[in-house]
């Protein structure tokens, strides 16, 4: 199973969906394709990926992405015809989508019919094209008739990047691809901004009114033409496919394992470290836990882990028993206290209660509970605050105060401007499950996190960063058009939890997967870089937790706990092959490439530790066990890494390179 944005690993198993297993392997003359559910993903023509993604999709008043069902897939002579259906209980829209693979054009329509009324905020199609276009020449045609011409972007976008589509042309490597939008007009996002591996064109453009109330019948048709021609072909000699040319349609396990028979054992990756970079390993935390549970079951947190992060609004009734679990989680470890308000002066009775009570508070987040950002105003208020409560009695250090985004990246992105007379840190949220809960979206967002941090220093320009909360799903909704429900009651107990407990999609069984533990790695490598001080992940126990409720320490919190010993230790850089796991946006630099993560699906994190050895944290994010050979040690250590493990090696002496 080949990541759709390229990557040359086969995926570890416990991290994929039961769609990504199940996934069939389409192909007729030069176009391939890998059907994973109702997605048709990884388009290639004559062997090189033209677009990572074409999908029908259903967003709901509050933008959650409605679950499709594929009740049948038939082959025809030229593709395929699925039908499905779509909601929670598969009762809101009927769908037929066909796929026709022609001579040179791929064309994909979609008929859908509303069976129950609801209100949509998006239904169609989407288009993703892969992030490695990111520099390309592209020409927009619109829908009347003219054409734009422009870039896409580098840098994350923080808007549209193209508007008004009716058609999109570009070249790659050695082929030219022409896109042909129709049944509505469609614009362009950049996905990058929640990590997501794509630039993705939708349907209904964002100006327009939503949601909107759809009856019972009302139909939506949309068709997309994918046109493509070998650009070093000059001969105009190619072979047209024949109209006969049989579909093909194998479950790619089948294609994968065949390929692996034929293919000779894969040599050990051989690994070596330094230099030491100018970056330090960040200070690691981790959330409260927001399940009924709350760690009462003995649960414990790894002790390098010095630190918990809570998220407070003082509007809840259950504010102060919020605060009551925290304290007690912590035991002892300061907190990092992030304040969702709606007015500075709410802020108060909780930062007293902290101050008086003796509880340590390294940082102090603000953020409006509209907007999910740090106004000024409200920085200005809680900045007094904290001035005047923390001049004399305290018997703790005076927090300091960060502002920012408590969402996605997009918000800072979008909205660092109205931040420029803010002088202190800046604060933004990870969800990769925003839009995709694919398991190859969650290792595509290692690159995409090494792509967001890189823009989010920049924008920084040398304020100090901190990344986080880090969770799987997102732990609230920040762009829903209803209201959201009142807090709960006061319960010493929280017995039905709160916060994410109750936000669907926060929860994913994933969480304890073993190969999460090789994520946390990668994920880390993108993100330490110099500047970012903090990265928080997931919660202390439960669900969403570093240790499940019953004590046991995850992959990820094992991996965590690691790395945390590491926390203000200078980072070195690990290269395997040809590839710099070192700190930076993925990137070509001869000879070796920057990224979190080689081909061959391993990702590593190395630091130098108080007694001056390297330590080095290994994870392996592919199906297949890998034979990882460390060529700096005093005598080569070879390393078993297991699909999906994360192992811890220490190589003595001085970096090589320093």
């Amino acid at each position: 199973m080949t990541s759709r944005s390229g990557t040359t690993f086969r995926v570890a198993s416990d991290l994929l969906l039961d769609r990504e297993r199940d996934a069939l392997a389409v192909g007729r003359g030069p176009w391939s394709a890998s059907l994973h559910g109702s997605e048709l993903d990884d388009i290639a023509f004559d062997g090189e990926l033209v677009l990572r993604s074409i999908r029908f999709v259903v967003r709901d008043q509050d933008w959650k992405t409605l679950p499709v069902v594929v009740d049948a897939i038939d082959r025809t002579t030229s593709g395929l015809l699925l039908r499905g259906r779509v909601g929670d209980d598969g009762d809101l829209v009927a769908w037929m989508l066909t796929v026709d693979l022609g001579v040179a054009a791929l064309r994909v329509r979609v008929r859908a019919e509303v069976t129950a009324p609801f209100r949509r905020a998006r239904i169609g199609l989407i288009v993703l094209q892969p992030p490695q276009l990111a520099g390309t020449a592209l020409v927009v045609g619109h829908p009347e008739g003219s054409t734009t011409s422009m870039t896409l972007p580098e840098r994350v976008s923080p808007h549209q990047p193209a508007i008004r589509i009716a058609s999109l042309a570009w070249t790659g490597d050695h082929v030219a691809t022409t896109v042909g939008f129709s049944g509505d007009v469609f614009e362009m996002e950049d996905q990058r901004n929640w990590t997501d591996a794509s630039f993705k064109t939708y349907s209904t453009p964002l100006s327009l009114p939503f949601p909107v109330a759809l009856a019972v019948g009302d139909v939506v048709e949309q068709a997309v033409e994918i046109a493509c021609s070998r650009v070093d072909d000059v001969s105009a000699d190619a072979t047209p496919v024949a109209a006969a040319l049989a579909v093909t349609v194998d479950p790619e396990t089948s294609v994968a394992a065949t390929a692996e028979s034929a293919a000779p054992d894969p040599r050990p990756v051989r690994l070596s470290v330094g230099p030491v970079l100018d970056a330090v390993v960040p200070t690691i935390s981790t959330a409260v836990s927001s399940d009924p549970d709350g760690g009462r079951g003995g649960a414990v947190v790894p002790s390098s882990i010095g630190m918990i992060l809570v998220e407070v609004d003082p509007t809840r009734e259950d504010w102060s028993q919020i605060l009551d679990r925290t304290i007690r989680q912590a035991d002892g470890r300061p907190l990092d206290l992030r304040l969702v308000l709606g007015a500075g002066e709410e802020a108060e009775p909780v930062l007293r209660r902290l101050r008086d009570a003796g509880v340590p508070v390294v940082r102090v987040g603000t953020f409006h509970r509209r907007t999910h950002l740090s106004e000024g105003a409200l920085l200005a208020s809680v900045q007094g605050l904290l001035d005047g409560l923390w001049a004399a009695g305290a018997t703790t250090p005076r927090p300091e105060l960060v502002g920012g985004t408590r969402a996605h990246f997009t918000e800072l992105n979008r909205n660092h401007a109205r931040l420029e007379r803010w002088s202190g840190p800046l604060a933004f949220s990870v969800t990769p499950f925003m839009h995709d809960r694919a398991g190859h979206q969650l290792v595509e967002s290692l690159s995409m996190q090494a792509v967001v941090v890189a823009d989010a220093v920049r924008i920084a320009d040398g304020r100090a960063v901190h990344v986080g909360p880090i969770t799987l799903g997102a732990r609230y909704n920040a762009v829903a058009t209803t209201k959201a429900p009142a807090g709960g009651v006061a319960d010493a107990e929280l017995r039905a939890g709160f916060g994410a407990e109750h936000v669907p999609g926060a929860t994913d069984e994933r969480q304890s997967a073993e190969a999460l533990g090789a994520w946390v790695v990668g994920s880390v490598a993108a993100l330490a870089v110099s500047g970012v001080e903090s990265l928080s992940y997931f919660e202390a126990t439960g669900p969403r937790g570093l240790v499940a409720a019953d004590g046991r320490l995850t992959a990820a919190g094992r991996a965590l706990g690691w790395i945390a010993e590491l926390s203000g230790r200078q980072r070195v850089v690990v290269e395997i092959g040809e590839v710099s796991l070192g700190a930076g946006s993925p990137i070509a630099v001869a000879p070796v490439a920057v990224a979190p993560v080689s081909p061959a699906g391993v990702t590593a994190i190395a630091a130098v530790d108080a007694d001056g050895e390297t330590v080095v944290i290994l994870g392996n994010l592919g199906e297949s066990p890998v034979r990882v050979v460390v060529t700096d040690a005093s005598e080569p250590r070879t390393v078993e890494l297991a699909a999906g493990a994360v192992a811890r090696v220490v190589i003595t002496g001085p970096v090589p390179g320093s």
